[in-house]
């Protein structure tokens, strides 16, 4: 009698439970050739969905209908960055060095980089998952450092998680205010792998990260990447909104 109310509900473990009754719900209604209601049950379960498996069938069952899932605009992704690299980080020095983006974002301008002069460049990602490849993007690059600079206009001030998995070494600032700083490499990447609460201020917030790649030369040391989302505490994605 409770679980069919409880697919908001802020413990995911309950809310768990109520999408999986929904997914079986769809699943009958699909066994029975009612495509219409099965459709229309999946999408009440992926709205509700916030555990990644759950998310990934019920996503995978909605596109074998031809039905389309923005799952960037789900999870909360931030796609539309601006990059600079390389700068220095040989022997690992460039994680606690403050190139310049840490104490000033020209976008305009040019930086004295790692191998001389080097320009902020527009990009926008196309991975469903909001992935961001520095390789891809800027070049392939050891023993160094990039900046990934992005704007959120929030609506209210409001009290948000910054969620993001990346494989290299990094910091992130909000607002200019170092929110996180974790110095590992290449120990996996998952969603959400790193989690910091942080206040947004109404209108216009600044996001900087730093993604630091090292000088190891094994093929599973290659990956120079990050996602990053903006969401409540249940995970339920914070849209930026147009000023």
């Amino acid at each position: 009698r409770l679980i069919p109310n409880m697919l908001n509900d802020p413990s995911l473990e309950l809310r768990r439970d109520a999408v999986d009754r929904v997914v079986a719900q769809a699943a009958a209604a699909e066994s029975s050739g009612n495509k219409e209601a099965a459709i229309a049950a999946y999408l009440q379960a992926i709205h509700a969905a916030r555990d990644l498996d759950q998310i990934k069938s019920v996503t995978e069952k909605l596109r074998s209908f031809g039905a389309e899932v923005d799952l960037p605009s789900h999870f909360g992704f931030l796609m539309t960055w601006h990059l600079v690299a390389p700068f220095d980080n040989r022997e690992g020095v460039g994680f606690d060095k403050a190139y310049l983006p840490e104490r000033e974002v020209d976008l305009q301008a040019k930086l004295q980089g790692q191998q001389g002069d080097v320009t902020w460049a527009l990009h926008r990602t196309n991975d469903e998952y909001g992935v961001v490849d520095l390789n891809e993007t800027l070049g392939k690059f050891k023993g160094a450092v990039g900046y990934a600079y992005t704007t959120f206009v929030a609506a209210a001030d409001t009290q948000v998680d910054i969620r993001l998995g990346c494989i290299n070494a990094h910091k992130v600032w909000i607002n200019g205010q170092l929110l996180t700083a974790n110095q590992v490499y290449h120990s996996g990447m998952e969603i959400d792998q790193y989690q910091a609460s942080c206040q947004l201020k109404q209108g216009k917030n600044t996001i900087l990260v730093k993604i630091c790649q090292n000088e190891q030369t094994e093929s599973w040391a290659q990956r120079w990447q990050f996602q990053l989302r903006v969401c409540d505490k249940t995970g339920t994605a914070i849209a930026s909104v147009v000023p």
